[in-house]
């Protein structure tokens, strides 16, 4: 049985992609974070945690994986001062292989 996710769900989770993309663009320091692309964000029922999908096009996706969760409570500190939540979430980063398989089967359905 699939689980409908409610509206407000849905909002939050959009809502912290946004503000996640835009901590990447302009207040990270570090410039091989600057190509992460976050692509999606999945938050728990309770909005206790949140699942954050990333891809990256040309650095090492350890690596990127490591930065990311070392800026985890800088994340989460500017979270909290720009969505208005009870308790900020845990962000837990996990990186997302479908946009290169998208871009692959695209690839192949353009031969056809």
């Amino acid at each position: 049985m699939l689980e409908q996710t409610s509206y407000r769900v849905e909002r939050i989770n959009e809502l912290i992609r946004r503000e996640l993309t835009l901590l990447l663009r302009t207040s990270i320091k570090d410039p091989r974070l600057r190509d992460v692309i976050i692509t999606d964000v999945l938050i728990s029922r309770d909005l206790s945690s949140a699942k954050v999908f990333y891809t990256v096009i040309k650095e090492d996706k350890k690596m990127i994986e490591s930065l990311l969760d070392k800026a985890n409570g800088f994340f989460r500190i500017h979270l909290s001062k720009t969505i208005d939540l009870r308790h900020t979430p845990v962000l837990r980063f996990i990186f997302d292989s479908a946009p290169n398989t998208g871009a692959r089967i695209e690839q192949l359905l353009s031969k056809l």
